[in-house]
């Protein structure tokens, strides 16, 4: 019987085609989910975004209306204004002059004890 020596090498080609055929499609096919999959991530990651800065938006503006709200109830005219400063000044020298008269008791208590 004659021994055909290229029956090994085709039954090995044919088996090599089988796996390509077989792998190909599945590269494929993973890579058209993994596609798939970023897609829907950052799809949500972009709607949620779009989202929170609307919501932060629709936040900074509240506060934004409460904050004028309370500048409206609680400004003071500019005579208003002055008078409270004018209170505060006076308020001050009196503070002032009263840590003066305690300092110079002090001074003065030092200077008795010292002499005596």
């Amino acid at each position: 019987m004659p021994v055909n020596k290229n029956t090994g090498d085709d039954s090995r080609s044919a088996i090599s085609m089988r796996v390509i055929q077989f792998i190909v499609p599945l590269i494929v096919t993973a890579c058209g989910v993994v596609a798939g999959y970023v897609t829907t991530i950052y799809g949500i990651k972009l709607d949620l975004a779009d989202k929170a800065d609307f919501s932060t938006a629709v936040s900074l503006d509240r506060r934004l209306s409460r904050i004028e709200i309370i500048l409206e109830e609680k400004a003071l005219t500019r005579e208003e204004f002055r008078s409270f400063g004018e209170a505060l000044d006076k308020r001050l020298d009196s503070i002032e002059k009263q840590m003066l008269n305690l300092t110079e008791r002090t001074v003065w208590k030092q200077k008795e004890s010292e002499t005596r």
